[in-house]
């Protein structure tokens, strides 16, 4: 999964290719969140900077779609390792049942 930073500049446009932006309100700057390395006139805003409420909730949102996305995609991938995980499982919960019936069969 790609890195994403976030990114600000007082001049300029959104740059191809990026999905993600905010021009907060009775602000004169531009937010920027991606996966692409963006130069000059753009910096790099590091992950300790304190954000106002909308900024917070504007990464917040483009965690979730991004999230919700790589989920999407990997869904088979995730399926499969439940499915596992739910086996594994119910063997040891069969096992342990065992165990405290003194090996005796519960099912009639």
């Amino acid at each position: 999964m790609s890195t994403y930073k976030l990114y600000a500049t007082k001049k300029g446009e959104i740059p191809d290719g990026v999905e993600f932006s905010l021009r907060p309100c009775n602000t004169k700057y531009l937010l920027v969140f991606t996966d692409k390395e963006l130069g000059a006139p753009f910096v790099e805003i590091p992950p300790e900077t304190k954000l106002t409420e909308q900024e917070r909730q504007f990464v917040m949102s483009c965690k979730l779609t991004i999230n919700k996305r790589y989920l999407k995609e990997h869904q088979k991938e995730y399926a499969d390792v439940l499915t596992e995980f739910l086996d594994k499982f119910e063997q040891e919960l069969e096992s342990a049942s065992e165990k405290s019936d003194g090996g005796e069969s519960t099912d009639q």
